[in-house]
């Protein structure tokens, strides 16, 4: 009882001085940590003026070159004229403007004294009243000025400087402006570090992420640096890494004596905690398990309460008995010898076995043997674990039943199935009926027509002639029609068709003018589609954009074909190039395909013999081009 009260005593006395140092060293790494963030805050301001200073000699040369040194920019701002003193101060400066530029200046500008802004090198607006308001500083007080600005996300510094002739008169100010990014890079590359500008009110309190660097004299914000990435810095990487070590340290240290206080518990309680452990599970298979064992015999020499349950045999009547006492007569003899074959030569075996209990009642299970051994490692018998599965059984054994109640059922619906299928056909077959019945109707009435003009009294014969030839060519386009419409509603056809050449000859079959038709198609793609079919389909669709490029009067036009396929389909994909805005609102109307005033046109038809043959259609319609896309399936043949 001391020793446990020894023990945790020294456990808790532990935790406390744990504690006590962790925050000791908490301490001192912030102490490190605002050391050196101070150091780097001195130094990236030493840059910073640094830098600054580089931009203020810069400046200052450009005014004493040009203003100083040189008198001829004076002269020029002698002139009253806003324009033409603008074009000679272009004139005159813009040269030297394009090697100050290389001197990292960002933009020149120049106002006259009565701040009127002049001339500008960058192509930017110039109505800015912050820098009026600094011009205007500069004008009545004679002094430079350098101040900072805000263009949109941009901030610049600007040095503005008084122009003054011979006689002290001031005649105008120029403006000298510097990107400020060109700071941040240079403070980046001194450093290592990522600094982003942030311009924010001059109330902010001061903290490690930010770091003023400039005041403005005109107004209520400053530049502040943000020191994104200054964890990240070698230094303080070292004090982080310092103190992780120590601290992972005092851990691995308390994990050590925890762990050590865990075994000395465990190492009292374990005999305990094994036997129980043992116990329970002996139990547990005693009462929820179908175990049994034998010896080399085939005697049963262990049953567990749950198999005696099962098979409705006492301990004492199973005992020393012959496992045969359970045996199903519809067992033959062959069974048992092949198991007990197959157990001596591979010491196990698995599967399913018809057993009888004590009552005759049948049960099945599934059994996996194995062999036992002694402690000088004799085999001395086997041990079976059983799964009782005759529900299983009487499970497959409905199954079975309804599986083929489900076949016949399936059968019958089948059936039913091909005839709604065969009504679908036959309404779809009306609807190409149809379709061809109101094409028929144009010829017959230009017959019609011809017809009426022997009507008259007097008719010349080469009027005559004419209306015999008229009638003959579309007594032919009436003839051709009923002999496609014949071909399509007989079964003849093979369905097997050759997607090149059905092209090939339906392209060669066409009459146009003023169009160019290209096409990229595989020679060895069979379509599973009737060869009139098909060439039908693909003609209407070319003779619909031939159509619309005659009406239209598209004085040129382009039809491409092209097909993308993989292993079981083949993509057509016909597109035009018309650009024609009554086209697309034609087109759109035909492409519901519901209003009855489109029926007679090629491209239901088209439609409704692909839907004849289960083929896919689909069209992109814009103002630019159409595409028309037909997805077939490819013959296995």
């Amino acid at each position: 009882m001391n020793n446990k009260n020894l023990i945790f005593r020294c456990f808790i006395y532990f935790i406390i001085i744990f504690v006590i140092i962790f925050f000791v060293l908490d301490y001192l790494k912030k102490d490190d940590l605002n050391r050196v963030t101070k150091n780097y805050e001195e130094t990236t301001l030493k840059n910073y003026n640094i830098y600054l200073d580089e931009l203020k000699k810069t400046a200052e040369f450009i005014y004493f070159n040009e203003f100083t040194k040189d008198k001829k920019l004076i002269r020029v701002f002698q002139n009253e004229n806003i324009e033409e003193l603008s074009i000679k101060l272009y004139d005159e400066f813009e040269p030297n403007f394009a090697y100050y530029k290389t001197l990292g200046v960002f933009d020149i500008s120049f106002y006259s004294n009565q701040k009127k802004h002049i001339l500008n090198f960058k192509d930017i607006n110039f109505q800015d009243n912050f820098l009026s308001s600094l011009v205007g500083d500069v004008i009545s007080t004679k002094k430079d000025i350098m101040e900072f600005k805000n263009r949109q996300n941009d901030t610049f510094i600007v040095f503005l400087k008084p122009i003054i002739d011979d006689k002290l008169n001031l005649v105008g100010v120029v403006n000298i402006e510097f990107d400020f990014n060109t700071i941040l890079e240079k403070l980046n590359d001194s450093l290592n570090l990522e600094y982003k500008k942030a311009i924010l009110d001059k109330t902010v309190v001061k903290s490690d992420e930010f770091l003023e660097i400039f005041k403005s004299s005109y107004y209520d914000n400053s530049i502040f640096l943000q020191m994104n990435n200054i964890k990240d810095s070698e230094s303080i990487k070292k004090i982080y890494d310092f103190y992780d070590l120590l601290l992972i340290s005092l851990i691995a240290i308390l994990v050590l004596f925890i762990y050590i206080f865990y075994k000395m518990k465990l190492l009292q309680f374990q005999k305990d905690l094994i036997q129980h452990n043992y116990d329970e599970l002996f139990t547990q298979i005693d009462n929820y398990v179908l175990k049994l064992d034998t010896n080399l015999k085939g005697e049963i020499t262990y049953a567990t309460n749950y198999f005696c349950k099962s098979s409705g045999f006492s301990q004492d009547e199973i005992i020393g008995n012959n496992v045969n006492i359970l045996r199903h007569p519809d067992i033959s003899s062959s069974f048992y010898r092949n198991m007990w074959s197959d157990l001596k030569a591979t010491k196990n075996w698995q599967g399913e076995v018809k057993n009888r209990d004590k009552f005759g009642n049948t049960y099945w299970v599934k059994a996996v043997l194995f062999p036992r051994y002694n402690f000088k490692n004799e085999h001395i018998g086997f041990s079976s674990i059983r799964t009782d599965i005759t529900s299983t059984k009487q499970l497959e054994k409905t199954n079975r039943l309804l599986k083929e109640d489900l076949s016949s059922k399936l059968n019958d619906l089948r059936i039913k199935d091909e005839k709604v299928l065969n009504s679908t056909k036959v309404a779809l077959m009306s609807k190409i009926l149809d379709s061809f019945s109101h094409q028929w109707q144009l010829p017959i009435s230009k017959i019609s027509f011809e017809l009426q003009k022997l009507n008259k009294d007097i008719l010349e014969k080469s009027s005559l002639n004419d209306i015999k030839d008229s009638i003959e060519v579309e007594l032919k386009e009436l003839s051709d029609m009923l002999n496609e419409t014949k071909i399509i509603f007989t079964s003849r056809d093979s369905t097997n068709s050759n997607l090149f050449e059905v092209i090939k000859e339906t392209i060669e079959s066409l009459k146009y003018d003023n169009i160019e038709i290209k096409y990229d198609i595989d020679e060895f793609i069979n379509i599973n589609v009737a060869n009139s079919e098909l060439k039908k389909i693909i003609s209407n669709i070319l003779g619909t954009i031939i159509e619309q490029a005659k009406t239209y009067s598209i004085s040129k036009a382009t039809i491409k074909l092209n097909m993308e396929n993989d292993s079981n389909d083949t993509v057509l994909k016909i597109e035009d190039n018309i650009k024609d805005i009554r086209k697309k609102a034609y087109l759109d109307n035909i492409l519901k395909f519901e209003d009855e005033k489109y029926f007679d046109t090629k491209l239901y038809l088209a439609k409704l013999l692909i839907d004849k043959n289960q083929a896919i259609f689909w069209c992109n319609n814009s103002l630019e081009k159409t595409s028309y896309y037909i997805k077939f399936k490819k013959n296995k043949k």
